[in-house]
């Protein structure tokens, strides 16, 4: 049961930061005279950006777990 849990721990993760994208683009399309395609870009770079600063947090103040 838990490889299948491991299994999907990935495809989850990139569809749950493509649907969080959805909803902060058009924030970003608004913001700034940018095409929809930069603010989609600009979108997913946030996302990544903050992913891997909880994760460095989280290896820093845990680092038995790593």
């Amino acid at each position: 049961m838990k490889l299948i849990h491991l299994r999907y721990k990935f495809p989850l993760a990139i569809f749950l930061s493509l649907c969080l994208n959805i909803l902060i683009a058009p924030a970003i399309l608004a913001a700034g005279g940018i095409t929809r395609a930069n603010a989609y870009a600009l979108g997913l770079l946030v996302i990544l950006t903050l992913a891997i600063a909880i994760y460095l947090f989280a290896v820093i103040f845990q680092p038995e777990k790593f």
